[in-house]
């Protein structure tokens, strides 16, 4: 199936488009609050001042000043495209690492018959971002599910992908969670 090092990449660059918009608008979509309230606040500083001393006629400050100043901005932002970009994909992987842990899992949603059901069954394995089930029925790619994990903690999710086992008993279905697990194992 591969690594998914395209779905990262496509992920990162997300990120770091929001980062080309304004320098820090990736690291916040990134949940970096602070790293990205400290980079809008030093490129707007940089940029204000650069503004105040070319437009002041009291100030006087020597040319290798200015050029510094006017450096900086760019410097941040091209840092700030950059860290939003690696910052992305480096989360994803962390999220979408699975673990191969069977947990008992109530599963509420819809067949290929669109008839509603609920069945406990396993896991195979898991990860904060999604999980692989094994059901005695098939569902459709894309089916909305709810999951309720031993009890603990119920998300909502999708069908991302399911397939036969080879038996027509058992079917593997994979589900993409809406929001990502706080604990599972």
């Amino acid at each position: 199936m591969g690594d998914g090092s395209n779905h990262y990449t496509r992920i990162g660059v997300e990120a770091a488009k929001k980062a080309a918009r304004f320098p820090g608008l990736g690291q916040l979509s990134n949940g970096e609050t602070f790293k990205g309230m400290l980079i809008i606040s030093l490129f707007s500083f940089s940029v204000a001042l650069l503004v105040l001393i070319l437009w002041s006629s009291t100030l006087r400050v020597g040319a290798s000043m200015i050029a510094l100043l006017a450096v900086l901005p760019p410097v941040i932002w091209g840092i700030s495209i950059y860290d939003a970009y690696r910052v992305a994909i480096e989360q994803r992987k962390r999220d979408a690492k699975r673990f191969n842990v069977q947990i008992m899992t109530t599963l509420r949603g819809h067949d290929l018959d669109n008839n509603s059901f609920e069945e406990i069954t396993m896991t195979r394995n898991v990860s904060r971002q999604g999980a692989c089930l094994v059901l005695s029925r098939a569902m459709h790619k894309d089916s909305p599910v709810s999951l309720e994990f031993e009890g603990r903690e119920t998300v909502r999710g999708r069908v991302a992908w399911a397939r036969p086992t080879g038996t027509d008993q058992e079917h593997l279905v994979g589900m993409q969670l809406m929001a990502p697990l706080k604990r599972f194992v």
